[in-house]
């Protein structure tokens, strides 16, 4: 191995040859630059900067001597379809007989009725020119000979290659004849000058023209998009609603705007991409005439002279400045450039197509980066030293390889083992190894990690001679990687138990008033038939049901955002044989139920999370079965934990519990899942079968109640879970009850508000067979507009929560300014003890959450309307 002491550096040649050579190239590069611009490669960008300007320029103000008169939609309606009889222009210019002139963008080289009258108008109103223009055949199309010998003028436009009118040529000459504009030609009729007229033109005899040369080309200045001009309907000037003095010293522009006609040749785009009528164009461009404000455009020779400075100039400042600052040097004077462009043609209507500018001095800033780099090539001399200084200091080891394999040049860091360890690995692996991906190799007489990676070296015909190694200690990121794998875990196990509140706070709401309307509609038909009927039983255990839903959901919410549950002393057994009655009723009889329930086991708690608890591992039971023959055994036992008896995984303390197991003759639980079967989402099941939740909805219940969950499980023979639940020390309240649907009268009037009409039609039936006289609102504006009207009238509102337009909080503070005493309970879905805190600061007398009974909301009631 060698090291880089031996290596000998470089010479570069260094002159002033190299300044002419980067001249020539510069000037090579603007004989491109004019060429790709005379073929016009940059027009479209020029155009796009044209148009953008003029966006943000915005819309400046017209001429108040222009006139649009439309024949518009209206026009039609009245004269009928198009195109109107001509004896309607005859009446416009007697009407309009005060105007300095008339530009009339209607093309009629048809003969119709009505001519003679035009003809004689227009003898009586000379100041009036009519449009002509050539066909795609090259044909001049003329005013028909039937309407005399009027004033002409062309209407052509000069629209670019994306179809958008930028330019307008004043003057058309047509087999040596000249035509002006038809704008220009009305500004010389109003001047006094001598006006072009039709007879001039009907000699060829409709022959195709020889020739046609454009001439006085002017840029459009448009002062808006389209609407920018006051219009006047041709109807209305034919029922005489202007008086002729209003036309006095204006200048009309006649043509069409309604839509559906063919005036495709008249009609075209502006810089807004809008189609813009050809009658408001040729506003426009009279407007131009009249104020001076057509758009004046650099000449080549001029462009090119800027071009050539701009190139020298930028050339020669870009040289002397870093490449950092020549960037910045080079946007700047981008910037500076266009804003300057921009307001030329803003304040002095004078366009630089400035792509050309913009493509030079992005030439001129790379041929000075050019000249730079080779510049810079004087100093790799010197760098030579710095790189063999700079070598060893990497604290990576670095070790080159000859064509076969062997190293030949390593740094300081490759003498400590490294090159060695490299050495080593190479002779008992193939050397294919060495490929783009990084090897993560293991040495372990060192006891080091390392990684490995290989750069080709090519020689100057671009073929291999041999090979870089970088080789990398990365025994300690090693570690912290296996440190960061078991965290990751432990975060994406938090996350998922985030998801689940989440999920849980999102159904809650809508989840209890669906229930809340079934027991309502339960309780009604409990009141309707007589306690001795059997079907009366059935309804209580609806109500059992849905009771028991409504603390699944309090269940997960608990599980999920760790809140507090009710805690009371309870009995195991009657807990197993209810659920016991509902699995029988529910599985197949191939399943069989057996229990080992007969002591007197308590333990402390929420009897509806331990019912979820026994119910999931007994539906998890059912499902490791399948729909074979099998058998679900519970057995609850009262049992002593000392420290002799604590497994590994029974996190507990020493004292009395309550075992709780239940166990299957399913298939059992595979070795690879055990460790995951209490994860959040995790499911062996079929997609869309389960969700995952069961287990872990379990863990979480048994941890926050003290207790611990284990499993055993074996091949074939069947799984048991085992719940540890700490043993009550004393008798506490008994089992929670069903309250009868049936209770004392009570008495007063209240206002009842929830935007669900069947939570409304209950809880009014509900409430008015307890006693109360009950007055409905579903909207909470009209609730607060009754309270309104009679205040005293109520002794007590009841209002939903969350409610379209307004929420109970805020009714309730609304109808607390009404009236201070009112007692108000608020109904919620869900609620947690930031929503009870607001509701009570908000003043609410009291919180009920649903589904509630209706004894619970009467007392409530009660309580609220005697604490006023």
């Amino acid at each position: 191995m060698v090291r880089p002491d031996s290596l000998a550096p470089g010479i570069v040649l260094t002159g002033k040859k190299h300044h002419l050579r980067y001249l020539l190239m510069g000037l090579v590069c603007l004989l491109v630059v004019g060429l790709v611009d005379t073929m016009g490669f940059f027009r479209g960008m020029d155009f796009y900067a044209y148009d953008l300007f003029f966006r943000l320029r915005g819309t400046q103000t017209t001429t108040e001597d222009i006139l649009i008169v439309a024949i518009d939609e209206k026009t039609l309606g009245k004269l009928g379809p198009w195109p109107i009889p001509r004896r309607h222009y005859a009446h416009f210019l007697d009407q309009t007989d005060r105007a300095s002139g008339i530009l009339g963008d209607i093309i009629l080289a048809e003969p119709a009725a009505g001519d003679s009258l035009l003809e004689k108008a227009m003898a009586r109103f000379p100041r009036l020119v009519l449009p002509a223009y050539v066909d795609s055949g090259c044909h001049l199309i003329l005013p028909a000979p039937s309407m005399g010998n009027p004033a002409l003028g062309h209407v052509h436009t000069e629209p670019g290659m994306d179809g958008v009118v930028r330019d307008i040529f004043h003057t058309l000459f047509l087999d040596g004849k000249r035509l002006p504009s038809i704008s220009s030609a009305l500004i010389d009729i109003i001047s006094g000058n001598p006006r072009v007229r039709a007879d001039q033109f009907r000699t060829n005899g409709g022959d195709c023209l020889g020739s046609i040369i454009q001439e006085d080309g002017r840029g459009i200045n448009y002062y808006g998009s389209a609407g920018i001009f006051p219009r006047l309907s041709f109807s209305d000037i034919l029922e005489n609603k202007y008086p002729p003095a209003f036309f006095e010293g204006k200048i009309l522009v006649l043509g069409v705007t309604a839509a559906g006609i063919d005036q495709n040749h008249l009609t075209s785009f502006t810089q807004n991409r809008d189609r813009m009528p050809g009658v408001e164009i040729q506003a426009t461009v009279l407007n131009n005439l009249l104020d001076g404000s057509h758009i004046r455009t650099i000449c080549m020779g001029g462009k090119w002279t800027g071009i050539v400075l701009v190139f020298i100039l930028s050339a020669l400042g870009f040289s002397r400045l870093g490449s950092v600052r020549a960037l910045a040097g080079w946007t700047v004077f981008l910037i500076v450039f266009t804003i300057m462009d921009f307001l030329l043609l803003n304040w002095f209507h004078f366009w630089m197509p400035p792509v050309a500018f913009w493509v030079v001095l992005t030439i001129a800033l790379v041929s000075a980066h050019v000249l730079k780099l080779e510049t810079m090539g004087q100093k790799l001399f010197q760098a030579q030293k710095d790189w063999e200084t700079s070598f060893d200091s990497i604290t990576d080891a670095i070790i080159i390889l000859d064509r076969a394999g062997h190293p030949v040049l390593i740094n300081r860091s490759a003498e400590n083992g490294a090159a060695k360890a490299i050495e080593r690995y190479m002779k008992d692996k193939d050397r294919s190894f060495l490929g783009d991906i990084p090897v993560q190799i293991y040495a372990k007489d060192l006891n080091r990690h390392f990684e490995v990676q290989a750069f080709p070296r090519l020689d100057e015909n671009n073929l291999s001679a041999g090979s870089v190694l970088v080789v990398r200690d990365i025994t300690e990121s090693t570690h912290l990687k296996q440190e960061q794998v078991m965290l990751q875990s432990q975060l994406i196990q938090s996350q998922k138990m985030e998801a689940i509140g989440t999920l849980a706070g999102g159904i809650a709401h809508d989840f209890n008033n669906i229930l809340s309307a079934i027991m309502g509609y339960t309780q009604l038909a409990a009141a309707l038939i007589p306690e001795e009927k059997k079907v009366q039983k059935k309804l209580q255990e609806v109500l059992k049901a849905c009771s028991r839903a409504a603390n699944l959901v309090t269940q997960i919410l608990g599980f999920s955002r760790r809140t507090d549950q009710k805690r009371l002393s309870f009995m195991v057994r009657p807990i197993v044989k209810e659920i016991l009655q509902l699995l029988k009723a529910t599985l197949p009889p191939t399943i069989e139920m057996k229990a080992d329930v007969t002591g007197a086991e308590r333990v402390t708690g929420d009897p509806g999370q331990i019912y979820q608890v026994i119910l999931n591992l007994c539906t998890n039971a059912y499902q490791a079965m399948g729909e074979g023959p099998g058998q679900i055994k519970i057995i609850v036992e009262s049992i002593d934990v000392d420290s002799k008896k604590l497994g590994p995984h029974l996190e507990l303390a020493p004292g009395k519990y309550v075992k709780i197991s239940v166990a299957d003759t399913g298939s059992g639980i595979p070795e690879d899942i055990k460790s995951r079967v209490f994860e959040p989402y995790f499911t062996t099941k079929a997609k869309h079968t389960g969700t995952g939740l069961g287990l872990a909805t379990t863990h979480g219940i048994v941890k926050r109640h003290g207790g611990s969950i284990r499993f055993e499980s074996r091949k074939n023979e069947g799984t048991c879970f085992h719940v540890y639940l700490p043993q009550a020390k004393k008798k506490e309240a008994g089992q929670p009850h069903m309250p009868d649907a049936k209770g004392k009268k009570a008495h007063g009037r209240l206002l009842l508000v929830d935007d669900r009409q069947e939570l409304l039609d209950t809880g009014r039936k509900l409430l008015e067979n307890q006693g109360y006289e009950v007055e409905v609102k579903k909207c909470p504006e009209q609730a607060l507009d009754r309270f309104r009207s009679t205040p005293d009238m109520f002794d007590a509102v009841i209002t939903d929560l969350h409610m379209k337009k307004m929420t109970g909080i805020t009714l309730a503070k609304k109808l607390l300014s009404v009236r201070q005493d009112i007692p108000i309970i608020l109904c919620t879905g869900y609620h947690d003890g930031f929503t009870r805190e607001h509701a009570m600061a908000a003043g609410v007398s009291a919180v009920v959450k649903k589904p509630f009974s209706i004894q619970e909301l009467s007392g409530t009631i009660q309580t609220a309307m005697e604490k006023k």
